[in-house]
């Protein structure tokens, strides 16, 4: 006679991978927060004159554009849900980003 197999430990569990972290919703989210720091970063260097408030716009051009590109470029590689039409269209959103977080990197002065 066999015994019946125990019952597995309530804190047990298999780590999510990472292509099951590279969902739609946070590829959106990432460029989603990546636009509204270049957003902000726009806004913030327009408005005001101050040193200390242009060398925040500068921060937040920058961090913006890399992590929108950074979430864009991960999915671009690492799913392989995605056609190789949406891969080509992530990285061409990704050059883009950074494109406009440069752009205004360069125009704050």
């Amino acid at each position: 006679m066999s015994q019946p197999m125990p019952p597995p430990y309530p804190g047990q569990y298999s780590p999510m991978s990472m292509e099951g972290m590279l969902t739609r919703r946070n590829v959106f989210a990432l460029n989603a927060i990546g636009l509204l720091a270049i957003w902000v970063g726009a806004l913030i260097a327009i408005g005001s004159g101050d040193i200390n408030a242009r060398g925040l716009a500068r921060i937040l051009a920058i961090s913006g554009g890399v992590l929108g590109a950074l979430g864009s470029t991960a999915s671009a590689l690492g799913s392989k849900r995605t056609s190789d039409m949406q891969n080509l269209g992530l990285l061409i959103w990704a050059g883009l980003l950074l494109a406009v977080s440069v752009l205004l990197l360069a125009s704050i002065g």
